[in-house]
């Protein structure tokens, strides 16, 4: 296809010399040499296979076959021009950024800061989802995902965002119930139900032993923080998820007792050597953010 096209180069070169009628302003115009000009004009003259110029005393005049060609020369060349200058000042087309995060991470702290993301990079359509699987990047369906694990993640890039530091929170009206390590037997104990363990580990750090059998179990974060802040309990949270509910005071820490648990947040990628670009902005833009919380 366009088998009989000459170089494109060679018919900037004879348009700019046919239309200005001189090699040397030409060369000007397009940037190049006079020498450069000159060579590109010779080279379209042989695939042509007649001359194109004939020199005059300052300038340059056109063959009669120039004459003919150059019409057609310079309708092709702004045709190009024109669809070319179209395309670029249509807007980008967004590129997709298929992020999966943890589900209490995604709707306690990540959807309110998201817009500060898209802000500085309005072409990238982001693509989230929540989820707490093994994520097999293999099947090019996420970019990025930010997971939880007591041991380091296998079959994907990662890096570690920060250690869960959690906090003992309960509702203001069970405070008073609240005022030492071992009242803790005598209320409610929310259980993240896919973590059960945190209470033990949280007792054998405290030096404690849990006698309360009474307990209430919830599968995420968001629905401990819900449950607690309405009076059903005390709660093992991530301070980073309930900094506005400590904050209003819906929820309140009853005694000091922190707690760092044996999981550390990761955020992985495919195993590759280099990132796509929209994926690098993103992990910027979140350890920027995360910034405060890793140590």
């Amino acid at each position: 296809m366009f088998a009989e096209l000459p170089p494109l180069n060679s018919l900037r070169a004879f348009e700019a010399a046919a239309r200005l009628q001189s090699m040397t302003l030409a060369s000007k115009e397009l940037h190049v040499t006079h020498g450069a000009v000159s060579k590109q004009i010779r080279v379209l003259e042989d695939y042509l296979g007649f001359a194109l110029f004939v020199r005059l005393h300052k300038k340059v005049g056109l063959t009669d076959e120039a004459k003919r060609y150059l019409p057609h020369v310079q309708a092709a060349l702004q045709t190009l021009s024109s669809a070319t200058s179209d395309l670029r000042r249509q807007p980008t087309k967004p590129q997709t950024l298929a992020i999966n995060v943890l589900p209490s991470l995604t709707i306690n702290w990540l959807i309110p800061r998201m817009e500060q993301f898209k802000s500085r990079h309005p072409h990238l359509y982001v693509d989230l989802s929540i989820g707490d699987f093994a994520v097999d990047f293999s099947q090019g369906r996420y970019d990025i995902a930010i997971r939880s694990s007591t041991v380091i993640p296998k079959g994907a890039n990662y890096i570690k965002l920060m250690d869960e530091d959690l906090c003992l929170v309960c509702a203001p009206s069970l405070a008073p119930k609240l005022q030492n390590i071992e009242d803790i037997n005598h209320v409610t104990l929310l259980k993240h139900t896919t973590r059960p363990e945190l209470w033990e580990y949280w007792a054998e750090k405290v030096g404690l032993t849990l006698t309360q059998a009474q307990t209430f179990g919830v599968e995420h974060f968001y629905m401990l923080s819900q449950a607690a802040a309405s009076g059903m309990g005390a709660a093992l949270i991530p301070r980073f998820f309930i900094e506005e509910q400590l904050a209003n005071g819906s929820l309140v820490i009853p005694f000091d007792a922190p707690f760092t648990s044996p999981y550390r947040y990761y955020l992985l990628t495919p195993k590759s050597p280099s990132l796509p670009l929209k994926a690098q902005a993103f992990i910027d833009w979140l350890l920027e953010i995360f910034a405060p919380y890793r140590h």
